[in-house]
């Protein structure tokens, strides 16, 4: 009756927790790494200032790590690629490739776990 609670997990469900608490990890040092680049801008709210910052909207896992991110008004590729260095630090990766999907509003951040000598650092999609 019992048996499933003392048998190793075979619905894949410990697979999906670690990918799950991944995705919160990536978004979370998202956030932390544009705040301290020209990409945050300052929002009033009733309740106070805050800083808001490119919207992840997709993540898939990799290899390698690819964020599809939501680009606020205002901001374009060359500010991605200007602030790349500095969030590719904090995401402690090597660096970033930027790929425009949409010209109004999506790109696609690729990190890179080690080094590419002959990395472009921006691309249209086709």
């Amino acid at each position: 009756m019992f048996n499933h609670l003392f048998h190793p997990d075979t619905g894949g469900r410990t697979q999906k927790r670690a990918a799950a608490e991944q995705v919160a990890d990536l978004k979370w040092r998202w956030r932390c790494a544009c705040e301290g680049t020209p990409l945050a801008n300052f929002v009033y709210t009733p309740s106070g200032v805050t800083k808001a910052v490119p919207q992840i909207t997709g993540i898939e896992l990799g290899p390698p790590v690819t964020l599809t991110v939501r680009v606020r008004l205002g901001l374009g590729p060359a500010d991605f690629i200007t602030a790349a260095p500095s969030i590719a630090l904090a995401l402690g990766v090597a660096a970033l490739d930027v790929v425009e999907m949409n010209p109004r509003w999506l790109l696609r951040v690729v990190l890179r776990s080690e080094p590419l000598a002959t990395m472009t650092p921006y691309r249209q999609a086709e």
